[in-house]
């Protein structure tokens, strides 16, 4: 990727093992668009920071501090507290440089010169410079030059987050997934959490840490979380079961399988969840049509060129010049 030397960017986002690594992952997304190098400053414990930077992330300490001798001309929030991410765009602006907020389904909004929601559920607020709905999912830019790469063979590829989580629920959607679809080439993302070692898994494989986009991209089916994931398995035309890990996926869910992008997979508890998840694999191994269909619809939806038409925005911005409020 060639440097954007020009352009001044922080990213400030919140991201660790309960929050997940969403908004760090769009960070990413965001300025490989801009071609710019993935300064972000991060709220979080060092720990994530160590994580964030084994994901190519330039991090940089001192808070809000930081933008004294950085400079920016621009800063992209990504934090679900408004508390926090207010703080943020208030320095910035102090700073005279411009802000971007980004959301999902509204969490966390903020005022900022341009407000982001690319989730499916995104509102547009009439008056307020907004980019909103799933044309402006902030998937990897690298998924466009992904699809279709199917392999030959039944796989499946399973990624239900980031966070520490994923060791301990993985495993037993694993084994219902084995229990339905013996043979089947299962692989597991195991997210960005530090982790000496990673739980044997009853079948299947994990994968590299950054393989995720290729996994999907070749996948058969794909048992996903509801967060960006999912977003980019519908952009992959990946037939896909999403699962709700927290609570606040369950909405971005249900309204994807409204939008007949994807399969509800229900709420991933310990109890029943993983049962749930093999049958509707089942179901959907047996149904080749219905796979065609959620294929097609979640390619309508997500297109995958979320994060080019940001940074088209974001760059507009930076040279209208400065803050607005």
């Amino acid at each position: 990727m060639s440097i954007n030397r020009r352009m001044r960017v922080v990213f400030r986002a919140a991201a660790g093992p309960r929050l997940g690594f969403g908004h760090l992952a769009r960070c990413r997304a965001l300025a490989a668009a801009l071609g710019v190098v993935p300064v972000v400053s991060i709220r979080g414990s060092a720990a994530t920071r160590r994580a964030a930077a084994g994901m190519g992330l330039r991090v940089v300490p001192g808070g809000r501090r930081a933008l004294d001798t950085l400079r920016p001309q621009l800063v992209v929030v990504d934090d679900p507290s408004s508390r926090h991410a207010a703080a943020w765009v208030g320095a910035a602006r102090l700073r005279g440089a411009s802000v971007a907020a980004i959301h999902d389904a509204g969490i966390g909004r903020v005022e900022a010169d341009l407000a982001i929601d690319g989730s499916v559920l995104a509102e547009h607020r009439p008056g307020t410079p907004s980019l909103t709905g799933p044309r402006f999912a902030v998937v990897d830019p690298r998924i466009a030059g992904l699809r279709p790469r199917r392999r030959r063979g039944q796989s499946i590829c399973v990624a239900v987050g980031g966070g520490a989580h994923v060791f301990s629920l993985v495993s037993p959607v694993v084994a219902a997934l084995a229990l339905v679809a013996p043979g089947v080439d299962i692989r597991v993302a195991p997210g960005f959490t530090a982790r000496s070692r990673r739980p044997v898994l009853p079948a299947g494989r994990w994968m590299r840490s950054d393989g995720l986009p290729q996994a999907l991209a070749s996948a058969s089916l794909a048992v996903v979380a509801g967060g960006l994931t999912a977003y980019e398995a519908c952009a992959l035309g990946v037939p896909t079961v999403a699962v709700s890990v927290v609570a606040a996926q369950r909405p971005t869910v249900r309204a994807l399988a409204r939008h007949g992008a994807v399969v509800d997979g229900g709420t991933l508890d310990a109890g029943r969840g993983p049962a749930r998840v093999g049958a509707r694999v089942a179901a959907l191994l047996a149904a080749p049509a219905r796979q065609r269909q959620l294929a097609t619809r979640g390619r309508q939806l997500v297109d995958g060129r979320g994060a080019r038409r940001i940074a088209g925005a974001l760059t507009r911005l930076v040279r209208a010049g400065g803050p607005r409020g």
